[in-house]
Formats: C-alpha cells, sequence, structure tokens
C-alpha cells in the first residue's frame, strides 16, 4: 500500500513556490528597476514572500477547524512566525557554510551549496509551521 503526501505538505509546497517568486520579483524590481542596493532589496523581497505565505499558510496550507486557544491571537502568530523565520534562515546558512566548506568548495558550485541549503530550510520550515506556528487549536478567528 503506498502513503498518500499530506494534503498540507503539498499546499506548503506551492505557498513555498509562490512566496519565493514573490521574494525574487520584488528582490530583482527594486535593485535592477528602481536602482535600490541588492542587499536592501533581497530584504524587501523576503518579507513579502515571508507575508504572502503567512496569510496563504493561515488562510489555506494550515487551515483548521480545531477551536482557537485561549489568548492565541494574530499577535502571538506572527511572533511564532518570525521565530520559525529565524530558525528557518540559520538552518539555510548553517547548511550552505558546511556543504561549501565540505562538499563544494570549488568555484563553480555554488549553487549546489544553495540548493542544499535550500532544501534543509524548507523541511525546517514546514516542521516549524506545522507544529509551532499553525499548530492544531491555536488558530485565530478573523473577522
Amino acid at each position: 500500500m503506498r502513503r498518500r503526501v499530506p494534503t498540507d505538505l503539498l499546499r506548503f509546497g506551492v505557498v513555498s513556490v509562490l512566496g519565493l517568486g514573490l521574494d525574487l520579483a520584488v528582490a530583482w524590481g527594486l535593485a535592477v528597476l528602481a536602482g535600490l542596493a541588492l542587499p536592501f532589496a533581497a530584504v524587501c523581497g523576503f518579507v513579502a514572500g515571508a507575508a504572502l505565505n503567512y496569510v496563504l499558510h493561515h488562510f489555506w496550507t494550515f487551515r483548521s477547524a480545531a477551536p482557537r486557544a485561549a489568548g492565541d491571537g494574530h499577535a502571538r502568530r506572527l511572533l511564532r512566525y518570525g521565530a520559525g523565520l529565524g530558525l528557518t534562515l540559520a538552518s539555510r546558512v548553517a547548511t550552505v557554510a558546511v556543504l561549501e566548506r565540505v562538499l563544494f568548495p570549488s568555484e563553480g558550485e555554488e549553487l549546489a551549496a544553495l540548493a542544499g541549503g535550500t532544501a534543509v530550510s524548507f523541511v525546517v520550515n514546514y516542521l516549524s509551521s506545522r507544529h509551532f506556528v499553525f499548530r492544531p487549536g491555536a488558530a485565530p478567528e478573523i473577522k
């Protein structure tokens, strides 16, 4: 018998691709079209993608019929989301640093290290989103 991939994991993947697309589009547009410094443009893109991801995860990926936990509003969820993003970013940077040093030290292998870091950070982001940020019973109501 084959196990099916959880629906929320598939949705998470779709949302992540959309967020990454917005991230890159905003960063590229601000850097190339508006002439802003690339690091600043990259931060703006990351924030835009993260904001889109939060909204889509709340309303689609991890939507829950579970009752709202007392005192767990959007402010607390946003704080958890920020903490999860920090953990995700740290895992990506650490993975890239290790892969670059150990497996891909040569010039021209940067993309492989970045891809590995992206894969690890995807898993960390999914797990932190599923079990910490959008945990069952912690869904705030939006009116």
